[in-house]
Parts: C-alpha cells; sequence; structure tokens
C-alpha cells in the first residue's frame, strides 16, 4: 500500500502537471481546446492522487509512549492547553518548605470523593494554597468536633505558566463536586478582623 508522504507527492505531481498547460495567446481555437483539456485532465489527476491519499494506510509516525509526563496522564487540556514542554520540574508542592500543618493532596481527592470536604478556601491571586475544611466528625461521647481548616500540602498544584501544573485544575474538582469555596485576598481578610 502507499504511505500518506507517497501520496502527497502524487497529489502535488499530478496538481502541477495538469497545471502546467499554457494557452498559445495568438490561437483562439488552441486556446480552447488546450484550457479544456487541461481542465479535465487536472480533474483526473486530482481524482487519482486523492484515491492514492485515502488508500493509502492511516499510519503515524509519532512514538507511541505511556502518555504521561512526570506521573500525570496527558489529556487534551493539560497536554495542548498548556503546551506541556515536559520533565518533571514541577511536581507540586513540596511539604517540607511549610510551617503549618498540611494534609497530602492525595489525601485531599480521596477525603473529596469520599464527600469529607465541607468548603475549599483559595488563596489570591492565582489560588497557590488552598486550605480545606472538613465535615465535623462525632467523637465517642457523641458530640460533633468541627475542625479547623488545614492546609493542603505535599503535591498540591501551583502555577506554573509553562507546564501542567495549576489550582485551576483544583478549583475545578471542587466545583464538579459542589463543594462550596471562595477566594480570599490575604491582605484584605486583615482589614475585616
Amino acid at each position: 500500500m502507499f504511505s500518506k508522504e507517497f501520496s502527497l507527492i502524487v497529489l502535488t505531481a499530478a496538481s502541477a502537471s495538469a497545471f502546467q498547460n499554457s494557452c498559445n495567446i495568438g490561437v483562439k481555437s488552441t486556446c480552447l481546446n488546450s484550457h479544456s483539456n487541461g481542465r479535465r485532465e487536472a480533474f483526473k489527476q486530482l481524482g487519482i492522487g486523492f484515491g492514492a491519499m485515502l488508500g493509502a494506510p492511516l499510519v503515524s509516525s509519532a512514538v507511541d509512549d505511556d502518555l504521561t509526563r512526570g506521573g500525570v496522564p496527558l489529556t487534551p487540556f493539560n497536554g495542548l492547553a498548556f503546551q506541556y514542554r515536559g520533565g518533571a520540574e514541577n511536581v507540586g508542592l513540596d511539604a517540607s518548605q511549610l510551617n503549618e500543618p498540611s494534609i497530602p493532596y492525595s489525601d485531599f481527592l480521596d477525603r473529596l470523593d469520599k464527600g469529607d470536604v465541607e468548603f475549599v478556601e483559595f488563596m489570591a491571586p492565582n489560588g497557590d494554597s488552598a486550605y480545606a475544611t472538613f465535615k465535623a466528625t462525632v467523637d465517642a461521647d457523641g458530640k460533633e468536633v468541627k475542625q479547623p481548616p488545614i492546609r493542603i500540602g505535599q503535591g498540591y498544584p501551583i502555577e506554573d505558566p509553562e507546564g501542567w501544573s495549576s489550582p485551576a485544575f483544583v478549583v475545578k474538582i471542587v466545583k464538579k463536586k459542589n463543594v462550596p469555596y471562595k477566594f480570599t485576598v490575604p491582605m484584605l481578610a486583615k482589614y475585616k478582623q
């Protein structure tokens, strides 16, 4: 069978040869006949070229990989919209750099799936830090124990304009799960108190 490259060459050659005929301006009857034959020949050659191209196998020359980058599955959204440039440079937040209690991002996602998350507060401007408030638990005495908000830590996506990492993904997930959330401007929050 023909390859796509061969079909493209045939199509290009057919188009070029079909339009190669020139008209002799001095002889009117010759000019009409050459245009008539040229158009017929052009359509004939184009038909042959398109037929060869359609008959070629649809084989991609791209390298087949595991469709992940840095352990994150590629999707049309994070693979194309952010023009992913490869590598594992940005694997999310490093919790060892935090000076406050936190939970790993993977644990947050698990609890979000279970319906344990009551509220999420993202810190402006882009949500690079977020605090989750979990639903109250019942202790041994049967009393509800309300937990304070806790920082979402290890692995939480931070904004990377050259890669796939963005808190926008977290906002999208939280919104999809119908969990209330808000963005807070830290400097303005101090004036409220």
